[in-house]
């Protein structure tokens, strides 16, 4: 099989691996073929399974299937068992966010626990098609074109790196289903996936095989040869742009995270806009710690910002404010201590279809039309100018008045959180919504902001 391949290239003689098998098709084969790799390599595997407790009596006959496979194998075992749902609930984030990062954490720990080396998940080549045309709907830049790696680095809590390897990857869903029933081997299958409920399974049962079976056979073929391409340029942008790293000044904290980042303006004019956005780009990844959510837009509302005038600013995602200061810019993240602010807001943009149909009701909890906004909010305290367009007239109310007529006091006033792109106030957090931009039947991105943190 054209997996082998890739198994030598990932694994090497005294490898330690914990296997995350969920004992559907694909983690199956990648454990079916991790074991049959040890007779004639010296390593050892782990397994490890994780009950999301989202799927009821099903999921726990995954956990059961799994668990018998390793006791029949002589295989170590580790299951944990937790509430996805809760999880995503208390930490703002979406279920299937909150699950990966659960599972890595876990997964991370058993390395740390048995002393791997190795993480081993079981991603396909479908499930790299399917990522590539998912980031490509959500506007991202050339590094989502590089779709799932066959391996990278992800670090521990206890901040040891440990290399995360995909040995199926460069096997079809229809390849590794082939392999398994001339295996013997049965699988679970999980309903969830098979459902049109979210982007993500739109694109797997609905997008991707229409693409191959009316426009061309080889399609997960050919999104995998155009993701390695995407891989190898991006490879290359990222060389070439440490060439120019200078040109940031990025100073970090005691703990070596980054608190502020300075671009200055006259070295990058010059710069080829690829080399130039890709500075851009990495300014605001710095700044914020994380390049999720980060698209197009953003970069390129920095890069106009550096032939704008001292004093400019604009908001960038995750609470970064940039600030035009003479010939550089200052990229910096606001925090509540900094702001004096009384709460911690997570935000994050989904597919309208991505949510569930209902809108919640919940004090801590707000969805925006993502595309009414007109820029990335930041959370801040109140400042004067401020306003909410209101009533069915969207009529302007300065947020001075609506404090007033609301008689909330005068010693709370100056203290109150606002979710707000410049002047425009979009929710006074713990009263009132600005009503401009409210979910309607035409919404297609929501923007999620969730109080995270009441800190007094």
């Amino acid at each position: 099989m054209r997996n082998n391949n890739l198994l030598r290239e990932l694994i090497v003689p005294g490898d330690r691996i914990i296997a995350g098998v969920s004992g559907g098709a694909d983690s199956m084969c990648m454990l079916l073929m991790l074991l049959e790799l040890k007779k004639s390599l010296d390593i050892e595997i782990i397994v490890a399974h994780v009950n999301h407790g989202i799927r009821g009596e099903e999921a726990k006959r995954d956990a059961e299937f799994v668990e018998k496979f390793c006791k029949e194998r002589n295989v170590p075992f580790e299951l944990i068992n937790t509430d996805i749902i809760g999880l995503a609930k208390e930490t703002g984030t979406s279920t299937e966010e909150a699950g990966r990062n659960f599972r890595y954490e876990f997964f991370t720990e058993l390395a740390h626990k048995y002393g791997a080396g190795k993480i081993a998940v079981a991603h396909n080549s479908d499930d790299n098609a399917e990522t590539v045309l998912f980031n490509i709907f959500r506007g991202s830049g050339i590094g989502g074109l590089k779709g799932i790696l066959p391996q990278r680095s992800i670090r521990g809590k206890d901040g040891t790196t440990y290399t995360l390897i995909r040995p199926v990857l460069a096997l079809s869903r229809r390849e590794i289903e082939e392999y398994l029933k001339e295996a013997g081997q049965d699988f679970c299958i999980d309903s969830t996936n098979n459902g049109e409920d979210y982007s993500r399974n739109k694109i797997r049962n609905i997008i991707l095989p229409m693409a191959r079976d009316s426009i061309n056979a080889n399609t997960f073929g050919h999104i995998g040869s155009l993701s390695r391409q995407a891989g190898e340029i991006f490879d290359f942008l990222e060389q070439e742009t440490e060439k120019y790293a200078g040109v940031l000044d990025v100073r970090e904290d005691d703990h070596g995270i980054a608190v502020s980042v300075s671009i200055d303006c006259e070295a990058i004019a010059g710069l080829h806009p690829v080399i130039r956005k890709s500075l851009l780009r990495r300014a605001i990844g710095k700044t914020a710690g994380r390049l999720k959510d980060i698209e197009e837009i953003h970069v390129e509302d920095l890069e106009a910002l550096t032939e704008k005038q001292s004093g400019r600013r604009i908001s960038l995602p995750y609470g970064i404010t940039a600030v035009k200061e003479n010939k550089r810019i200052l990229l910096s993240k606001n925090t509540g201590d900094e702001t004096g602010l009384s709460v911690d807001i997570h935000m994050e943009v989904f597919d309208r279809d991505e949510l569930p149909e209902e809108i919640p009701k919940e004090k801590e909890l707000k969805w925006f039309d993502y595309e009414k906004i007109g820029g990335w909010p930041t959370v801040r305290n109140p400042k004067k100018g401020d306003y909410l367009l209101i009533g069915n007239e969207k009529n302007k109310k300065s947020l001075n008045r609506f404090m007033i007529d609301s008689k909330i006091p005068l010693h709370e006033r100056k203290s109150i959180a606002v979710l707000a792109v410049g002047s425009h106030v979009l929710w006074i957090v713990g009263y009132r919504q600005d009503e401009s931009c409210l979910i309607t039947s035409s919404t297609k991105k929501v923007l999620t902001a969730r109080i995270t943190e009441q800190k007094r």
